[in-house]
């Protein structure tokens, strides 16, 4: 399903629902998960607060007691979700009490609450890398709907050469769309979290002030690149040279003992 499509309907469903309060985005960096998400609120006509990109226990105690009424963004906020007090007030924001209310209390002496306690009537949305696997951070997911931004390298590549098309962000497109598929053919599934639109950025800004340089400067910028060894040992053996040399090479390569360039070999029918 179209990821802008399922968090718009997620969004919807938590509006309407007395019960649930929450929907949590989690997603690799880069790939346009504020973006998406801030559509989606948009197209179903909600204004929301954010939350500063730094919050203590006590700053996001306070700023839920402003804000008790609104749509709370939590977009990647420093150090909230490690916290047991600010996952403490999270859970007491996304759980009714008996009665109905979810009422949120300040319980601790230090720090100066404009409020000791208030009812919570709004909703979050909260964006993240990853949402912690803890026994506090089940209890929330339980109370929401989470969606996971998983992208295959496919999807990527498809994403990173339409958004080289943005003439409002990339006025030169000959340039974004060169920066782009030099950057496809180099991702994978397994740097699909680095290899993603603010890479496309940094390597759009380079091609325009060095463009004889940019593709080294960028390859620079890059994960390296796994070798497979199974397929390096079946490349190396259609190279006619020795074997110990191929073990050489297999050995700098991937940084393997010779024992497993063995190992690849037999397992290649080598």
């Amino acid at each position: 399903m179209d990821h802008l499509i399922a968090i718009k309907q997620y969004i919807q469903a938590m509006l309407e629902s007395s019960e649930y309060h929450l929907v949590i985005v989690e997603g690799p960096p880069g790939l346009g998960k504020t973006t998406t998400v801030q559509t989606s609120l948009e197209a179903v006509g909600i204004s929301w607060a954010n939350l500063s990109a730094y919050s203590t226990p006590l700053n996001l105690y306070n700023f839920l007691a402003q804000n008790f009424a609104e749509t709370i963004l939590i977009d990647d906020t420093a150090g909230i979700f490690n916290d047991q007090t600010s996952m403490a007030i999270l859970k007491a924001a996304t759980w009714s009490r008996a009665g109905g209310k979810r009422i949120v209390q300040w319980g601790s002496t230090s720090g100066r609450a404009t409020v000791p306690e208030f009812e919570f009537t709004g909703k979050f949305v909260v964006i993240c890398n990853s949402f912690p696997n803890t026994a506090d951070g089940e209890a929330i997911k339980s109370r929401g709907f989470v969606w996971q931004l998983e992208i295959t390298a496919t999807e990527a590549k498809s994403l990173l050469l339409m958004a080289a098309k943005n003439n409002v962000k990339f006025p030169n497109g000959k340039v974004a769309v060169e920066v782009a598929r030099f950057l496809c053919a180099r991702l994978t599934d397994s740097n699909v979290g680095v290899i993603n639109f603010r890479m496309l950025g940094k390597g759009y800004d380079l091609a325009k002030t060095h463009p004889q340089t940019w593709q080294r400067l960028l390859e620079h910028m890059l994960p390296a690149q796994k070798v497979n060894p199974l397929k390096l040992v079946v490349d190396l053996s259609r190279r006619g040279i020795k074997v110990k040399e191929q073990a050489v090479l297999f050995e700098k390569k991937t940084s393997l003992k010779v024992r497993s360039f063995y190992k690849y070999r037999k397992e290649a029918g080598l």
